[in-house]
Parts: structure tokens; sequence; C-alpha cells
């Protein structure tokens, strides 16, 4: 009896027919496991944007009141504030003596009461409603504590509506190179009256140079930043409502892209 083995035909058609399962096979696992790691790459992508946004928020809300700034220099999209170290309320202005609220401490370098933001009560210029000095508390006598500053404060911006004065750390900026796609953070530099001095990194890094400051990279991989601050109160107004920052962030990374959009209200108000 003779063996009979597979013809070329037969052959050929088997190998087809195993291509073709082969090939829905293929297609039936490579669906899922390409969405998985789409999936994968825009968690990546939301979980890089987000870890941003608690840094800036708790900066945002610690602002001084009406001191919340943006600017968009070209590639460069900044926003800045005067960041509140403690408050206090005074008790008889323009002398320096104060009820304290909340449990104080630390060595802030300037006193603000009543900023604006507007002319004649803007912080920035540290002559109207914020100036720099050695700040310290004495002994208290019935829940009163003398505040001395030296040198000894002038503020032409007038009383706080609220008797509020806030004792502030120092100014923050932070500052999105969308040519770069980076985000850094610049604390405690010297300050400049007008924004669009402080809208590079040079100008920032001599600022932090001079100031003795810091510089923090926050993230990398941004393709787009926007900041937002809602306007300034009017000049009659007494600053009644609080500033408000939104902040758009848009990570690009192997064709995908992921845009968050925050927003933070100031807590204070002059």
């Amino acid at each position: 009896m003779k063996a009979r083995g597979f013809t070329l035909v037969e052959i050929v058609i088997a190998i087809a027919i195993s291509s073709i399962v082969v090939i829905f096979a293929a297609m039936f696992i490579g669906a899922p496991l390409g969405a998985y790691a789409a999936q994968s790459r825009r968690a990546e992508l939301v979980a890089d944007a987000s870890s941003i946004w608690p840094r800036m928020e708790e900066d945002l809300r610690r602002a001084l009141p009406n001191s919340l700034r943006e600017l968009r220099n070209g590639n460069f999209v900044v926003i800045e504030m005067l960041r509140v170290d403690d408050v206090a309320r005074h008790v008889t202005p323009p002398a320096l003596l104060f009820t304290t609220v909340g449990a104080y401490s630390g060595a802030p370098r300037y006193l603000s009461v009543n900023n604006l933001g507007t002319p004649g009560r803007d912080a920035y210029t540290l002559t109207e409603s914020m100036v720099a000095a050695t700040i310290g508390r004495g002994p208290g006598v019935s829940g009163v504590y003398q505040i001395t500053a030296n040198p000894a404060p002038v503020l032409t911006a007038g009383a706080s509506p609220r008797n509020r004065l806030y004792f502030v750390e120092g100014p923050v900026t932070y500052l999105c190179d969308e040519g770069a796609g980076t985000l850094r953070r610049y604390a405690n530099y010297t300050i400049a009256p007008l924004q669009a001095a402080r809208a590079t990194p040079p100008a920032l890094a001599a600022a932090v140079a001079a100031g003795g400051g810091t510089i923090e990279l926050i993230a990398q991989g941004l393709s787009g930043c926007n900041f937002a601050v809602s306007p300034l109160p009017p000049p009659a107004a007494d600053g009644n409502q609080s500033q408000t920052a939104a902040v758009r962030l848009t990570t690009t990374r192997n064709g995908d892209s992921v845009t968050l959009l925050h927003s933070a209200q100031a807590e204070y108000v002059p």
C-alpha cells in the first residue's frame, strides 16, 4: 500500500487558511492592546498636567488681594502674584498695633494694607500699599500684640476697610515656555512695578539671583499654556471681590494631546 502525502496545492491552501486565521486573531487581539496602550498614554498625559495644579492652586489661593497679574510675551506666558504668609487685623492705624488672627510665625519681608492693584494702591510699587521691612512681634496685652517693623512703614493707600494687614512672603511667578515646553516657578525675587520686566527667563533669573530666591522646574512636555486673571476693581471700589485665575495647560506626547482647565479664587480681600 502506497503512503499518500500532501500535494503542493493542499499545502498552499493550508498556508493561506492559516494566514487568514492569524490575521483575524491579530486584529481581534491587536485592537484591545492598542486601545489599552492609547489609554495608558492619555492617562500619563493627564497625570502630568494634573500634577502641576496643586502647587499652582496653593500659591493662587494665598495671593495678596489684587496682586494677581498675567502676561503673554511671545512664547512666554507668565502669571505673577504676591504670596501671603499671614494675616492680622489692625486696631489703630497707622500705629503698628494689631490683633492676631491664627498662629503667626516667621519673618515675612513685606507689610501690605488695602492693596487694590490700581494707581495709588499698587503693592508692586513698594511705596503705596506695601513696603519692605524687618518684622517682629512684641509681648501681648489683653489679646493685642505690638508688631514692630524696621524701617517704620509709610503706607499711602489708606486703611483697610476690614482692618486687615497682610504679611507678605514675597513674589511668585509661574513662567510657561511654550517653545521649550517647560513650566518653572520663580519665588522671592526682587519686585518690579511692571510685569513686563519679569516676563522672560533671563530677567527672572537675574531678579532671583539679586533677591536670593529660588527657581523650580515644575513640568516638561507642555505644548500650550494660557493664564487669565479677573479684572481689578474700579478705583472707587473697596475691592470687595477677590480675584480669580483660570489656567489652561496642554500636554502632547506621541500624537496624543490633553488639555486641562482649572480655576482658583484668591482667599483674601482688602
